[in-house]
């Protein structure tokens, strides 16, 4: 009684707005670049620029759902969600972080100085919301993350069930040392594709390659460059996935990053060209002393002679002393990644469950029910693959 008394009063003058328009969202463009530099872990992942382009993807399957705190009218706290109109994705009415695929980290937007008060007003604020959801999913979490620390610990206080799990890391290239000792310690192997890719190129006819972007020093002409790299995509193995950059959703995103990243001196495109065609391209921000690697593509029909591979060790090369700190590729389990990798940065996926009946029953699927069966799945399959299994089942097949 005493701890909800208490809480109550530390939240009472705390106000709660719930943003689902995109008018509303704009509005909020200069308090949230206020509290994006008041927070402790500020990242391009989490300024209004790069949820704006997210949501020109977003837009076309979900609805804005950004909780935001507020005290005597400053903005002091952000849960940056969105609601998903399709419930085949998800069982159940779920809320999910404002992402797309190529975001690398996430969390709510928390200025430290008052940041106990503003979780557990937001806290209490979202389960309040009760009746919009029955999951909640909140992906790309760094392990210093508010969502999982403070927020999965009110959450935890106020009686929620929830779950925290490894997704794949973030590899990264360390940039501060020089790209001769880096290089020295790649493995053979890699270092002879390379180079059997720049001899099969230089065959294939006359190679170039141009950087676009601030960090270039040069002017970029957006919507060349936008609509290069467009071309690129839609010729790539990725237009089986439909997140290649000729798709709606896809393509209104990048555009409206580029524009937003050009303007703050973010934007970073390397393009490859053989005889003047456009095959090869890797899209970038350069932030916070960080390169951030967002996609690369490359035209399959030139994918005999190793494109991206070619352009991926250039451009490395190139950022090599220039002041820059990190390299990051983006999460992911690719193993071109991690033969360039030094280390990587590990994400978590957090899952908190609703009171709903429809909420509790997802929780004790996925908490108690399907570990069991995944954990019975591979000893049945250990047993089934094991040498001795095998021999006795030749031993009878005779």
């Amino acid at each position: 009684m005493r701890a909800a008394a208490a809480r109550s009063s530390r939240n009472a003058s705390m106000d709660l707005q719930l943003v689902t328009t995109q008018e509303e969202f704009a509005v909020l463009r200069a308090d949230w670049d206020r509290l994006h530099g008041r927070c402790a872990n500020p990242s391009v992942f989490l300024t209004h620029e790069w949820f704006d382009a997210a949501w020109q993807w977003r837009q076309r399957s979900a609805q804005l759902y950004l909780l935001c705190c507020r005290r005597s009218r400053e903005l002091f706290g952000i849960l940056p969600l969105i609601r998903e109109h399709k419930p085949e994705r998800y069982p159940g009415r779920a809320l999910e972080f404002l992402t797309v695929p190529d975001t690398q980290t996430c969390d709510l937007l928390i200025g430290e100085e008052h940041r106990l008060a503003v979780v557990g007003a937001l806290t209490d604020g979202l389960l309040r919301r009760q009746g919009d959801w029955d999951v909640l999913r909140l992906r790309y979490l760094p392990p210093n993350s508010v969502a999982a620390t403070t927020f999965a610990s009110m959450l935890s206080a106020r009686g929620s069930r929830s779950l925290i799990q490894e997704n794949p890391a973030n590899p990264f290239v360390r940039l501060a040392s020089s790209w001769e000792s880096y290089y020295a310690k790649r493995s053979r192997r890699l270092k002879k594709a390379n180079n059997l890719a720049l001899n099969r190129l230089r065959r294939a006819g006359d190679l170039r390659i141009e950087w676009f972007g601030a960090a270039a020093g040069t002017a970029t002409d957006v919507d060349r460059v936008v609509d290069t790299i467009s071309g690129i995509s839609a010729r790539s193995w990725k237009t089986r996935t439909g997140n290649s950059l000729d798709n709606a959703g896809p393509h209104s995103f990048i555009e409206r990053l580029s524009r937003l990243a050009e303007s703050r001196g973010w934007l970073s495109v390397w393009i490859l060209t053989v005889n003047r065609q456009a095959v090869a391209m890797e899209y970038q921000l350069v932030a916070d002393g960080n390169v951030y690697a967002l996609r690369s593509d490359f035209d399959a029909r030139h994918e005999s002679n190793s494109p991206g591979a070619h352009l991926g060790r250039h451009l490395l090369e190139q950022l090599f002393g220039r002041g820059l700190n990190r390299y990051l590729m983006g999460p992911g389990e690719n193993q071109y990644k991690y033969r360039w990798a030094e280390g990587a940065e590990p994400t978590y996926e957090m899952t908190v469950y609703g009171q709903s009946p429809r909420g509790q029953a997802l929780a004790a699927w996925e908490i108690g029910i399907k570990p069991i069966i995944r954990t019975v799945r591979d000893r049945i399959v250990k047993i089934t693959s094991s040498p001795e299994r095998k021999e006795n089942a030749a031993v009878s097949d005779k």
